[in-house]
């Protein structure tokens, strides 16, 4: 295996994917890049280089990506910002001599009139990657299973009720697991998955109502689910006192995620439209293995905090 950067290493994903790739080769050559080192102290104790690297500052990408062959691009979370901050690593990258970047995108980006505000931050991410003249893999990871599960309903749960925007759109939500299974089964061969695009799914396209019904049978209780309005939405956001730009600055919600309400609604919109309404065998594809289903992932999470679920969860 060549040398891989991971940049974004200290977040979930990173950790996850660090964590495969040193378990099937434990001399794998990692550097892992992230704006707070000392949140990889860990690592750094064992012997792994951990590098200070900021998307937003370009002679520290410079420095940390040098010498890599691969570089794994986690996404930044700065949204509308992010296409900058992705094209100071694209060039950081072509500068150090990295010959391929394995990017994660995200489901539904492909279009360009999909309405979720992430996704237009991916698709010209996309783009930039496509005309960089660098090898490239698309990781398209759809929704976290664990987010339907812990963000949608187990508040549910308690209120009986889900009330979304999403319209009678379908998605197949996809367990963190089997994202950074199928991420590190790239990594580990990159040279094989050179130009593919890949839809990261679950093993279910779910509508709203198969996703409630789920719900209620994993908590035992009834709960229904009401259509909302783009307008209702929002109105419900602000009522709770979500801001609706988001902010780097922002406070964490008490679960640990920075979200605001426009990137949110957008992407329930996104998905009443039917840009999520994509299935694949990807995950199977890439690790040999069924990816988990929703049912699975809510049975084993539905009792953890959203911030606290990590790869032994």
């Amino acid at each position: 295996m060549s040398r891989i950067v991971i940049s974004g290493a200290s977040g979930d994903l990173g950790r996850r994917v660090t964590k495969l790739l040193l378990a099937a080769s434990p001399g794998a050559e990692l550097a892992l890049v992230t704006r707070t080192p000392e949140k990889l102290a860990d690592r750094a104790a064992e012997g792994l280089a951990v590098l200070q690297g900021d998307y937003t500052d370009r002679e520290s990408l410079d420095a940390a990506y040098r010498g890599a062959d691969t570089l794994f691009l986690i996404s930044g979370l700065n949204l509308g910002r992010r296409v900058e901050e992705h094209r100071n690593a694209i060039a950081a990258a072509r500068g150090a001599g990295v010959k391929h970047i394995v990017y994660t995108s995200v489901g539904g980006g492909e279009h360009p009139k999909n309405p979720a505000l992430s996704a237009q931050d991916h698709y010209q991410s996309e783009l930039d990657l496509r005309s960089s003249g660098l090898a490239y893999t698309f990781l398209r990871n759809h929704l976290y299973a664990e987010i339907v599960s812990n963000i949608w309903m187990a508040p549910a749960a308690e209120s009986g009720r889900l009330e979304m925007a999403t319209g009678e759109g379908s998605l197949a939500p996809v367990a963190k697991s089997d994202v950074a299974r199928s991420t590190a089964a790239v990594l580990r061969a990159p040279e094989e998955h050179a130009g593919a695009v890949y839809e990261i799914t679950g093993p279910e396209l779910l509508s709203m109502r198969d996703i409630v019904r789920i719900g209620s049978e994993v908590h035992g209780v009834p709960i229904t689910y009401t259509p909302l309005t783009r307008e209702q939405r929002l109105a419900h956001f602000d009522s709770v006192g979500l801001p609706r730009t988001y902010d780097p600055a922002m406070p964490a919600s008490d679960e640990g995620h920075r979200w605001a309400s426009d990137e949110l609604v957008s992407a329930d919109v996104a998905q009443a439209e039917g840009y999520q309404a994509l299935l694949s065998h990807h995950v199977q594809r890439l690790t040999g293995r069924q990816p988990e289903s929703l049912q699975s992932v809510m049975e084993r999470v539905k009792s953890v905090r959203y911030d606290q679920i990590d790869a032994s969860a």
